[in-house]
């Protein structure tokens, strides 16, 4: 038994040594949350640029539950709580959370990063011998990224059977299971993700034929596993793009809606394939109603029924969080359905900090409502501030979005061209203008940018009328949802369209047919320099939202791994292919050669078998330009190396630059009792013009080396 600041570790059932681990970045990530507050994590990611601490220590990890209404004071149980992703989201809503873990450096990182709270105990250990001595009154339990790994905890013939229902013993009746779970039959795996626990793709699809050890399930296969353990009351939610790093919740209760689904090329982990336009697909299962089955990840709520079943209350039906910026401006947006049956839709603030951000919302809902009553083109979704939310009223209807989406599928594009135009018209004109006049407050939002002063401008400017938030209800008028980014200062009118207009166009594949066909900014005299300069003012407006913090979207620009489409991959896989040609006496040609298949990956390993009859041998490591890194050609069985030359210049020895697509391993000194050369190097594929840029810069430093030495030696 130890102590980590106020965090309780209680190691009697630890076995003395951890049974997995990531390696020597757990040491690192361990120095790191002994070094920087929570606060700092966020700097911490983007400076590390590794998926390993990104994955461990990013905050919107916590998204997953933060969300949940846990009952003040309850008492929970966390099962693999490994570095503490979740901890903190569940310490800071519960009263008491009693995690198990079988490494005990993971649970240091996750009682260094929590050393603070008072309500923490970590039992290390296998699930198995802690359980033993748990007490069976636990309000919650959860299982975040944990379930899969059922036949590793327990094992047997139905492991995933008996772990849900050891994992059920310790919660009492009317007490809540929380599973969190990748979706096997999540689109992202058929779109060209690899699975994420073994790396390979269409491994889940397929029913894990080459897997053991770890199990994901579809939506069937998870109820049909909880039915049979006698738990029939329970609730689905969809995480998205996944669990791991959820930016939204929907339920059965609230689907996505077409065209939400859009942010999918997200993979931080490894590279995958682009097999199809994902958010085109997933309008499409919508449509047909079966997102439920596609989801990329499950939340599951299961609960325990006593005989005097379970107490209803409000609960949580739709939850999306703004990631990525200020403290001050971080808000969760929920709704929640009552006892009556109505939608409460309502905003909170995950700091202490964002409290004045949501009274400014409300003052721009009388603001706003002040100025557009008089044109009526416009309406305000009503809103009230309370102690720690700001509450609006729920509507029913479409939003324009959806609804240009819904025409550019039928293929109305005129139509839609035309219901966008009126759109535009309704934001241009909606409140009085006059002319623009350039404030201290507007240059700290937007930057000091240039602005004809002739332009026309409004005073209480909300710059978010984006189509997604004008919703039109059956009476035909057009509400504003949401009213956020409202300012009480000159903005022109035009940039307010622009960003309408932006947002919409560059948001799907689908609408490119709008844009190429219609010139819309040309149309609302946005001309080509006001657009340079509301692009820059957009950037700017993104930088004081972030106010410091790294989005999860700028980080996947800098240490997103590759996303392969189809075609770029079938480019990529037909320039690396492995070419060898053979010479019988009378050279080389076309018809005496043979491809070999490698792939695309960095390293690679074949062999080339050469018949008898062959003098010499070409191989062609590529169709393309490249760099090849130690490389090594052995004869098969034996410890001797080929003897070979290249058409490459050697940078460094076995490492060689090949400026044209005809790169060249010659062989001509072949033993008559061995003819199989095993070959293996690391490759680098280059466009034609780099590798010959790389080429001058070689010579030209070769040529100042030859000098230098003349000039010693003079």
């Amino acid at each position: 038994m130890e102590k980590i600041g106020n965090v309780v570790l209680d190691d009697t059932h630890y076995p003395g040594e951890d049974l997995y681990s990531d390696g020597v970045v757990e040491d690192h990530i361990l120095d790191l949350v002994q070094t920087y507050s929570q606060e700092e994590y966020p700097q911490v990611i983007a400076r590390e640029q590794d998926w390993a601490v990104l994955y461990h220590l990013a905050h919107e990890r916590e998204n997953i539950l933060s969300w949940y209404p846990f009952t003040p004071g309850a008492k929970v149980l966390e099962v693999g709580s490994g570095c503490g992703a979740v901890t903190g989201a569940v310490a800071k809503a519960a009263g008491e959370v009693t995690c198990i873990d079988l490494s005990k450096k993971r649970s240091m990182i996750n009682a260094a990063r929590h050393k603070d709270s008072g309500n923490i105990k970590i039992c290390l250990g296998n699930f198995q011998d802690v359980e033993k001595e748990l007490q069976k009154d636990f309000d919650y339990a959860t299982l975040i990224g944990v379930f899969e790994y059922g036949k590793a905890y327990i094992g047997g013939e139905k492991p995933y059977h008996d772990f849900l229902t050891a994992v059920m013993e310790h919660v009492r009746p009317g007490g809540k299971l929380l599973i969190a779970i990748e979706n096997k039959f999540g689109l992202k795996y058929w779109a060209g993700c690899r699975e994420d626990h073994v790396g390979t793709y269409f491994e889940g699809v397929e029913g894990y034929p080459r897997t053991e050890g770890v199990r994901t399930f579809t939506r069937p296969e998870l109820i049909r596993i909880m039915e049979e353990c006698g738990y029939k009351n329970y609730k689905f939610y969809y995480p998205y793009p996944d669990y791991k790093l959820p930016r939204v919740i929907y339920s059965d209760d609230y689907l996505p809606r077409l065209g939400e689904l859009n942010q999918n090329i997200c993979n931080f982990d490894r590279e995958r394939l682009v097999l199809m336009d994902e958010g085109r697909v997933y309008d499409q299962i919508i449509k047909d109603g079966l997102f439920s089955l596609y989801a990329n990840s499950f939340f599951v709520e299961i609960i325990k029924e006593d005989h005097g079943g379970v107490l209803q209350q409000d609960f949580p039906i739709y939850t999306k969080y703004s990631s990525g910026r200020a403290a001050q401006f971080s808000i969760q947006t929920r709704i929640v359905r009552d006892l009556a049956g109505n939608n409460i839709i309502y905003k909170t603030a995950e700091y202490q900090k964002g409290r004045p951000h949501l009274a400014h919302m409300a003052e721009a809902a009388k603001k706003l409502k002040a100025i557009w009553q008089e044109k009526g083109l416009l309406s305000v979704n009503a809103c009230v501030l309370k102690e720690d939310r700001v509450e609006f009223e729920y509507l029913e209807g479409i939003t324009l979005e959806e609804e240009l989406d819904g025409l550019l599928e039928q293929n109305h594009l005129e139509l839609a061209a035309q219901k966008l135009r009126e759109g535009l018209v309704r934001i241009r004109d909606s409140a009085p203008t006059e002319a623009f006049q350039m404030t201290p407050e507007f240059q700290q939002v937007f930057g000091e940018v240039s602005i004809s002063e002739e332009e026309q401008a409004v005073s209480v400017a909300d710059v978010d009328l984006i189509f997604s938030n004008l919703l039109c209800t059956s009476d035909r008028r057009f509400h504003v949802l949401d009213y956020e980014w409202t300012f009480f200062f000159p903005v022109p009118v035009a940039f307010i369209l622009y960003r309408a207009l932006h947002y919409y166009l560059e948001g799907a594949s689908s609408r490119r047919k709008l844009k190429e066909e219609y010139n819309f900014y040309e149309e609302f005299h946005i001309s080509r320099q006001q657009q340079s300069v509301y692009q820059q003012m957009e950037q700017r407006f993104q930088k004081y939202i972030a106010g410091g913090s790294v989005s999860l979207s700028d980080l996947y620009h800098t240490m997103g791994k590759k996303a392969l489409p189809l075609g770029e991959l079938m480019a990529e896989t037909n320039r690396r292919r492995v070419q060898v040609y053979l010479d019988y006496g009378e050279g080389f040609s076309e018809e005496q050669s043979y491809f070999i298949e490698t792939g695309c990956e960095e390293y690679l390993a074949y062999s080339v078998k050469i018949p008898d009859q062959a003098v010499a041998v070409w191989i062609d490591p590529a169709l393309s330009a490249c760099i090849l890194k130690d490389v090594k050609l052995s004869w098969q069985g034996e410890h001797t190396f080929v003897k070979y030359d290249t058409t490459g210049f050697e940078l460094e020895k076995n490492c060689y630059l090949f400026d044209n697509s005809d790169p060249k391993i010659i062989i001509e000194e072949m033993p008559q009792n061995n003819r199989e050369v095993k070959v293996s190097y690391y490759i680098s594929i280059l466009e034609e013009e780099t590798a010959a840029l790389l080429m001058d810069q070689t010579n030209t430093r070769a040529r100042m080396k030859k000098k230098i030495r003349r000039l010693v030696k003079g």
